[in-house]
C-alpha cells in the first residue's frame, strides 16, 4: 500500500508529482535522490523536532583536578617540552596546566600515556624543577551525533548549567580556568567539544538531552524506516517535490516552497502541543493539534 514510511516511497511520490518516471531507468532519477538527501537535511535544519530528540540523553564524567604533580620547563617559546616529576597512567593530551602562584596556563598538547614527557603549546615563563601545578580539564568532547542541545547540562545533584555563546565565556569568567563545581555556564567550541566555564575539582557525572544531527540517509532504501514522525513524513515528500522543482527550473517550485512552508509551521506547532500539552493555560479548553 502506498505510504512515507521508507525513502524510496518518498523518492517515488516526488518524483511522480513532478510528472517524471518512478523508475530507475529515469533520466532525472539520479537528481531526485540528490533532492530527497537536501530536503531531509534541509528539514532538520529548521526545528529540532521531537522525533530528532536522542534516547537515552547523552551523559559524560568529569575529571578530577590532579595536584600530586610537579613540573620543570627549561625553555619559554611554542611547543616546550616539560618533565613531570612522575609519569601518569592516562593521557594528558589536550588537559590544561596552572603553575601555582603564576597569572598564565599552557596547554598540554602531547603525552603519551604512563610516561612524564609533556609538550606545553605556549610557555610564556621557565618553571624550575618541582614547580608546584594544577592539572585541569575543562573542555569535553561529546557524542558523535551531537546536533542541538535541548537546554543544557544537568548535573547529578539536579543543578542546571546554562549554554551561552564562547565569547561570553571568555568576557564573564576570563581565559584562565578557575574551579568551581557546579560551572556557572558552558559553550559550544564546535560540534561536539564544549568548554565548561570553571573547571571540575571532582568527578561528576553530566547529562545532557540533545537532538541527533542527522546522517545522510540511503535515497532509495526501501527497507531502512525514516525516523521522522509518521504523521509529518508527507513533509519529507513535499520538500523533495520542492528542491526537485528546483532543479528541474519548474516554475512550480513557489507553490511547493509555500506548501513546504506552509507543512514546517504544521509541524512545529504541533511539536509545541506534543511537548506541552493541548491546553494553553491550567483550566483552559483544549485545541485542535494543529492550529
Amino acid at each position: 500500500m502506498p505510504d512515507f514510511d521508507y525513502p524510496l516511497s518518498v523518492l517515488q511520490d516526488a518524483l511522480f508529482r513532478a510528472d517524471e518516471p518512478t523508475t530507475s531507468d529515469s533520466d532525472f532519477y539520479t537528481a531526485g535522490q540528490r533532492a530527497l538527501i537536501r530536503a531531509h537535511h534541509d528539514l532538520h535544519a529548521r526545528f529540532p523536532f521531537w522525533w530528532s530528540k536522542k534516547f537515552p540523553p547523552g551523559s559524560f564524567v568529569t575529571t578530577d583536578d590532579i595536584t600530586t604533580l610537579t613540573i620543570t620547563v627549561a625553555s619559554t617559546g611554542t611547543s616546550v617540552a616539560g618533565t613531570l616529576s612522575a609519569t601518569y597512567a592516562t593521557s594528558l593530551e589536550n588537559y590544561k596546566m596552572l603553575p601555582t602562584g603564576k597569572d598564565w596556563y599552557a596547554r598540554i598538547t602531547a603525552h603519551t600515556a604512563g610516561t612524564n614527557a609533556v609538550t606545553l603549546d605556549a610557555v610564556p615563563a621557565t618553571l624550575a624543577a618541582g614547580s608546584a601545578i594544577t592539572i585541569v580539564q575543562d573542555e569535553y568532547q561529546l557524542a558523535a551525533d551531537l546536533g542541538l542541545f535541548v537546554d543544557g547540562l544537568w548535573t547529578q545533584d539536579g543543578d542546571y548549567i546554562e549554554l551561552i555563546s564562547e565569547e561570553d565565556i571568555r568576557k564573564r569568567y576570563g581565559d584562565k580556568p578557575e574551579p568551581a563545581w557546579p560551572p556557572s555556564a558552558f559553550c559550544r567550541l564546535d560540534q561536539r567539544r564544549i568548554r565548561l566555564s570553571h573547571y571540575p575539582n571532582s568527578i561528576e557525572r553530566v547529562e545532557y538531552p540533545y537532538c541527533t544531527m542527522p546522517d545522510d540517509i540511503d535515497p532509495v532504501s526501501s527497507t531502512v524506516e525514516l525516523t521522522i514522525s509518521h504523521n509529518f513524513r508527507w513533509l519529507l515528500a513535499d520538500a523533495t517535490l520542492y528542491f526537485i522543482y528546483l532543479m528541474k527550473s519548474d516554475k512550480r517550485a513557489a507553490a511547493a516552497k509555500k506548501d513546504y512552508e506552509d507543512g514546517i509551521e504544521a509541524a512545529i506547532t504541533y511539536h509545541r502541543r506534543l511537548m506541552m500539552g493541548i491546553g494553553s493555560r491550567p483550566g483552559s479548553a483544549p485545541r485542535a493539534p494543529y492550529q
